[in-house]
């Protein structure tokens, strides 16, 4: 077992060896029932040498996940695993290896909740064994009627900025090659709550057959796939309900819920407040490969474009050393947008390693404009080890500075950027290649220059003993999906009709618990998501952090928390057993508590099974035993093909009787393909698009110009254009220009509102300086005709 390491890391080791690799094929296993999957991960090991094997694994799960069991099947028996401690399961693993026997562990790495480390403990000599991880997670909300699963497949190497504090405790293996003898198969169904539209990939071929017209199965378009990306999954549905709830049954009276809701956005909604905006973006080494700084500056220049007049901003870049391009935010005008048009087409991937800490106290250590909401957007891989240490000073300042975070590339660290986010009461996006980035950078715009709703509030009602989470919804967005949580239990002697209710300042939607035809389930996931919901807000909240104690090092620290136990009436809870207030209890024991009591994995809980022997088979084992660290797959730049390229072959439908193909003719008449097609490649960004050409046109006021580029897009003319409107109007070129651009754009992208949203905003708010409503109507009908006549 791997319990401490070396050095720390300082860039990309790859290991070529003879040695044999133990692991010899991953599947992955997935069910998707409505905003929920469940997913396992098969993993096959064989000892091929003449000694007893210890195989250790490094690999990712998605940070959101709860993972709650494993089984072993090995010479056609099946071994279960069971919930531990972390010491006294890494106890039970290394006595049960002593004794002879074999012996299986699973562990969170101490470094961060994303990753694992998977022991294989003394494994015979020609001998086979398939390790099955089961977790669930709900999917990410993407649109109101897209949602996302990733599945995180890779590793990448990770910064370390202190490794004397960093290299003790699980640590996963940290050999690289650039090929390994194991690959990836998929197979999985997808059961959506309306029709499907269409199901895609922007990592990875896939085959996707319809079984119905809420139902598919998806698979890899090829056979197997490297793990060296992360999988996404994109599921298009017509329509999502704006309420849903699904309920378990977990004991004779006792239940489990999950309620999603998405908030309406409101003329309130809709005004955009006083903001200053800072960008922080990564310029350490790892940023070099697969387009990420590229992705980067770009995505600085659609920052630039979007940022409100009257706003403040300013630029941060970080390695090894961190740089700004004002030493105060400056009031956004023609002068400060041209020196930060300079720096982020300036910037690259040449500032070392990834020490994040640094650039975040200087940006904390002052404090926002008056009058102004501070919003950071933070672009970066994520590859560093020291990731509670950058949530917990975020958290700390989340008073006055809301976080919104970008993971870009294949493989980012996915628990630094969902935790930041968290953390920060904003919002997580991810940016692979192939993917749009515009659209992406768009929504967390969108979220950042709206106000957050902060007075939702979700209460159950008719039911006892209420564990809720979050205890306290956080500040959510218009158009996201919210979930929340809660575990209950009913009175069988009062007669009561449960429900759940959401108040969102005056507004107030009930949602009936229907709770008498629910029977006992046997595999509850909403159960398990609930308890890991929990542990992630223990591990977020102030009091996880709040002001340090004695620096001796005697063991975890005390924090007090609150318990309330829910009524009739509907009541949220601090603390699942609802103790009284002033309890005094570890972080790390209410942690402990949770994972035991709803088996769910934690930091402080691992997963252990032993096989045991007789003893002949004892007498039989080899005297000695072997470790061997299985290397992982270097991650590979990808290039995107069109749904006919021919290397790896076109995504493939799978049709099955007429609604098939249905389905079939009408998606493929509007995307090409129900998948993306990759090879290994130099990774290329598509040229721009017109709709990115026009809005790089934009002046920092919001006003376009005629150029060309203008006319050759939207094939219209400065004298066309004059020409259509009303004489009486009297507007000049750049209200002309601005009209047309704006009209253009809203009339030939109308899907992609979130790329150009917060742009044609700031040019509505140049219009109106320059021309009366009824002038601005008129015109943009006079040019919605013409654009029209030109198609």
């Amino acid at each position: 077992m791997v319990m401490n390491k070396t050095d720390g890391l300082c860039g990309l080791f790859v290991t070529e060896t003879h040695a044999t690799v133990p692991l010899t094929a991953v599947h992955y296993d997935v069910d998707i029932t409505s905003f929920a999957a469940r997913i396992s991960i098969n993993q096959t090991y064989k000892n091929a040498e003449t000694n007893d094997l210890e195989c250790v694994y490094g690999f990712p799960i998605n940070d959101q996940a709860a993972i709650i069991g494993f089984t072993v099947t090995i010479e056609d028996r099946t071994l279960v695993s069971h919930f531990r401690k972390k010491d006294e399961a890494f106890q039970t693993y290394s006595a049960a290896i002593a004794q002879g026997y074999g012996a299986y562990l699973l562990d969170q790495s101490s470094w961060s909740d994303d990753t694992f480390v998977l022991s294989v403990g003394r494994l015979p000599p020609g001998k086979e064994c398939i390790v099955s991880i089961s977790y669930v997670l709900t999917l990410e909300s993407v649109t109101e009627t897209r949602m996302r699963l990733t599945i995180p497949m890779s590793l990448s190497p990770r910064y370390k900025p202190n490794s004397s504090t960093l290299s003790t405790g699980v640590v996963p293996p940290e050999t690289y090659q650039s090929t390994v003898p194991y690959f990836a198969t998929l197979s999985g169904t997808i059961q959506a709550i309306s029709v499907i539209s269409s199901v895609t990939s922007p990592t990875h071929p896939l085959a996707v057959t319809l079984l119905g017209p809420q139902t598919v199965s998806v698979a890899f378009g090829a056979n197997q796939q490297l793990l060296d990306r992360d999988l996404v999954i994109e599921i298009e549905v017509k329509s999502n309900p704006e309420h849903h709830v699904e309920i378990e049954r977990i004991g004779q009276d006792k239940y489990a819920a999950m309620y999603a809701f998405i908030p309406r956005a409101t003329a309130e909604a809709k005004k955009v407040v006083n903001t200053e905006l800072i960008f922080l973006v990564d310029c350490s080494g790892s940023m070099e490969g697969e387009n990420k700084i590229q992705d980067a500056t770009r995505a600085m220049q659609l920052f630039l474009r979007s940022i409100p007049e009257g706003c403040y901003f300013n630029f941060y870049r970080f390695g090894s050393t961190f740089e700004s391009l004002f030493d105060l935010s400056q009031h956004y005008s023609a002068d400060s947008f041209n020196k930060a048009k300079d720096y982020a087409e300036d910037t690259q991937a040449n500032l070392g390693g990834t020490e994040i800490l640094a650039p975040l106290q200087a940006i904390y250590a002052t404090l926002p404009k008056a009058g102004f909401s501070r919003q950071l957007f933070i672009l970066t891989d994520g590859q560093v080890s020291n990731t509670e240490s950058v949530i917990e000073l975020i958290r700390k300042n989340a008073n006055n500075t809301r976080v919104f975070s970008f993971g870009l590339g294949q493989s980012p660290s996915r628990s630094l950027v969902n935790g930041i986010a968290m953390a920060g009461n904003g919002k997580a996006e991810f940016i692979k290649q192939g993917e749009v980035l515009e659209d992406k950078i768009g929504r967390n715009l969108n979220r950042a220059l709206q106000p957050a709703v902060t007075d939702a509030t979700v209460t159950w009602s008719g039911v006892k003993t209420v564990q809720s989470q979050p205890t306290a919804l956080p500040p959510v967005f218009y158009g996201d999906r919210q979930l929340s949580f809660t575990v209950f239990e009913l009175d069988p002697t009062v007669e009561t009709s449960p429900k759940v209710v959401l108040r969102i300042g005056d507004l107030q939607t009930e949602s009936v618990l229907g709770v008498k035809s629910v029977k006992i389930t046997e595999n509850p996931y909403v159960f398990k998501l609930a308890g890991r919901a929990l542990i992630k807000e223990l591990e977020t909240s102030p009091a996880s952090f709040g002001l340090a104690g004695s620096l001796q090092n005697r063991g975890s620290p005390t924090v007090k928390t609150q318990g309330t136990v829910g009524t009739t009436d509907g009541m949220t809870v601090g603390t699942p057993d609802g103790k009284t207030v002033g309890m005094t209890i570890s972080l790390e024991e209410e942690i402990t508590k949770i994972s035991l009591e709803y088996g769910v994995m934690s930091k402080y809980v691992s997963l252990v099974a032993v096989k045991t022997k007789n003893e002949q088979e004892r007498k039989q084992a080899s005297t000695t035993m072997e470790l061997r660290e299985v290397p992982l797959q270097k991650v590979r730049p990808s290039k995107p093909l069109s749904g006919n390229g021919k290397k790896g072959g076109p995504s493939k439908i799978l049709s099955r009787g007429k609604i098939s193909e249905m389905f079939e003719t009408n998606f493929v008449k509007k995307t090409g393909c129900l998948g993306a097609d990759f090879v290994d490649g130099e990774a290329e960004r598509p040229p721009q698009t017109p709709l990115n050409v026009l809005l790089d046109l934009q002046q920092w006021d919001g006003s376009w110009y005629f150029s060309a580029a203008v006319e050759a897009i939207t094939k219209v003319s400065l004298a066309e254009a004059a020409d259509a409107i009303n004489k009486d109007l009297k507007v000049d070129d750049a209200v002309l220009a601005t009209l047309l651009v704006m009209t253009y754009i809203a009339e030939k992208f109308p899907d992609q509102k979130n790329i150009w949203q917060a742009i044609l905003n700031k040019a509505a708010f140049f219009l109106s300086k320059r021309s009366t409503e009824p002038a601005i109507s008129a015109a943009e009908a006079a040019l919605v005709a013409l654009i029209k006549a030109k198609s």
